[in-house]
């Protein structure tokens, strides 16, 4: 995080004007970034305002695509490309980059009598757990916006943690190979959804870095350049080792979803502990600190039974990434312990991949950390009660303090 990904794309874009690009980016917000960093490629956002596109963003983007215009969008509205579409991004040759890793698996409502049904019908047929149209038309309906979606890509059916079915939407592989090239600005990235997603279709991927020289971020094959402040980085984070305030995480699966999920809000019990830790820390461990400079988080479910007094309005997702919003942040809880859903990480061992706990969840929470101050390499100050993920940091914050291996040794190391 940090290491100037972004410039180095700009920078790209910008010395390669012959190429098309489309760069997607999880807020619209960070588009202006792109657009005024490349002031003569022209990029433009689809919209949904423009009446001689129905007012439908779908429309608009096929248009500009047909134009070979340069696109900077969303990751929502990226993941809704038509196969039409992508057959013109193939044709006219467009490079992708993406900013933060993809998330490519998303709940679906259908039940498992909806898709026996549509099954049985001849609109659905299914293979290894897999739903697929077969392009049989189907006019109108209970399920026409579920059979649109399914033209373009397919829904997988997994047992859930309760043994009922559940289905996933599966983004199609051809958002990936439908380009020329395609470039990830992420960390970590054996850790995230999308990497498990690429090792399922087989397409391969190569680990890149950044360089910067005379002022100038570029991409490089190796990763010549990290920035100065991470030799010093555990002089710079600051995290909290009271066995009073920890020992509420000690257990192995203590702050994880299914530990709040089971658990009410009330005045004795855990929940009231995590709370009382918090309000703790910015109270009495970090006396006087400044309120805007409060960030705590968890998840969004549980959010309601862990904020408290002076710190609710400090409340940011467990898994944001990508926005610079929190950069005067410098207090930080972060009452967490993360688990992949046992669905979704099922998805992908039904095809053979291996999903990595610690590593999903350190990917998830340096993310989230670093939307703080520390960006700037400036000193923070943090909770984290579960012992799992303190430990995951720690030995994080060892190894790039001792030289920070390339990514792609890491992951080898993790997985080893």
């Amino acid at each position: 995080m940090g290491t100037g990904k972004t410039e180095a794309a700009i920078t790209y874009m910008n010395e390669h004007k012959e190429k098309k690009f489309i760069y997607i980016t999880p807020y619209l917000a960070e588009s202006n970034r792109i657009k005024e960093g490349c002031p003569e490629l022209h990029f433009v956002e689809p919209s949904n305002k423009l009446s001689e596109y129905h007012f439908r963003k779908t429309e608009h983007t096929a248009a500009l695509i047909s134009e070979g215009r340069n696109i900077t969008t969303t990751h929502a509205a990226f993941k809704n490309y038509s196969t039409d579409t992508l057959k013109k991004v193939k044709e006219l040759g467009y490079t992708l980059i993406i900013d933060e890793s993809l998330e490519v698996l998303v709940e679906s409502g259908l039940k498992a009598n909806d898709m026996q049904m549509l099954e049985a019908t001849g609109f659905l047929t299914s293979g290894d757990g897999m739903y697929q149209s077969t392009g049989k038309e189907y006019d109108e309906g209970k399920f026409f916006d579920e059979m649109k979606m399914l033209q373009s890509r397919a829904v997988i059916g997994v047992k859930g943690q309760g043994g009922q079915k559940l289905y996933y939407w599966a983004l199609t592989p051809e958002l990936l190979t439908s380009f020329d090239e395609v470039f990830v600005l992420t960390y970590l990235f054996g850790g995230q959804s999308l990497c498990y997603f690429m090792k399922i279709y087989k397409i391969p991927y190569t680990y890149i870095g950044v360089s910067l020289k005379d002022g100038v971020y570029r991409f490089s094959d190796n990763v010549d350049y990290v920035p100065e402040y991470t030799k010093h980085i555990k002089d710079l984070i600051h995290i909290v080792e009271s066995p009073k305030l920890n020992h509420i995480g000690d257990p192995p699966h203590a702050l994880s979803m299914n530990w709040y999920q089971r658990r009410k809000a009330g005045e004795d019990g855990e929940l009231k502990t995590v709370k009382d830790h918090i309000f703790n820390c910015y109270n009495n461990i970090w006396r006087g600190c400044k309120a805007e400079e409060r960030m705590w988080g968890t998840y969004k479910s549980a959010c309601n039974k862990v904020k408290g007094r002076g710190y609710t309005k400090g409340y940011v997702v467990f898994n944001e990434r990508a926005t610079n919003s929190y950069i005067n942040k410098r207090y930080l809880a972060y009452a967490v312990n993360l688990f992949m859903n046992v669905a979704e990480r099922r998805v992908y061992e039904k095809f053979g991949v291996e999903v990595d706990q610690d590593m999903y969840a350190l990917s998830t929470m340096l993310q989230w950390i670093w939307r703080s101050a520390i960006r700037r390499g400036e000193e923070i100050w943090l909770y984290v009660p579960s012992r799992r993920m303190r430990t995951l940091l720690k030995d994080w914050m060892e190894r790039v303090q001792n030289g920070d291996k390339d990514e792609e040794d890491y992951e080898q190391d993790i997985n080893r």
